[in-house]
């Protein structure tokens, strides 16, 4: 099972950060690991709202359907997806600090069935790739802030 914890703290308002974030959507501009992302439904965003985004990984594309299960604006948003070999969780808090908001990321993969034989190795280039897609979030937003 792979699993990450990333904090950023921004100069931003907590209610922007979050809805950014809870846009999923908005996954294909700054995680370099997802080539698209589409919203599934219609209606407010909240509890069951749903989308997919294609995750990349080397030379193949993976549809991955994300729901969210949790969603206290602005403070947590938690999405979730699942499949016949995989389960994430996406578990997000944003929390006000000195102006800004302090956002962490708490993400867990995990492959199902015979694939957990190959979790180790997998945990590694999950942290890598999270890494990545941290580091694209907190420009994305810092650039949120200044439009």
């Amino acid at each position: 099972m792979a699993r990450i914890s990333e904090p950023l703290t921004l100069d931003i308002p907590q209610e922007l950060a979050f809805d950014q974030v809870a846009d999923f959507t908005t996954t294909a501009v700054w995680d370099p690991g997802i080539t698209a992302a589409r919203r599934l439904d219609d209606g407010p965003l909240g509890v069951g709202s749903r989308f997919e985004v294609q995750l990349r990984q080397g030379p193949v594309s993976l549809p991955l359907v994300y729901e969210i299960t949790t969603y206290d604006r602005p403070h947590r948003v938690v999405l979730e997806t699942k499949g016949l070999a995989y389960q994430g969780v996406d578990d997000v808090t944003f929390e006000p600090v000195d102006g800004g908001t302090l956002v962490t990321w708490n993400a867990m993969f995990r492959l199902r069935g015979p694939g957990r034989l190959v979790d180790p190795p997998l945990a590694v280039g999950f942290r890598r790739t999270a890494t990545k897609a941290v580091a694209g979030l907190e420009r994305f937003l810092r650039a949120q802030a200044t439009s």
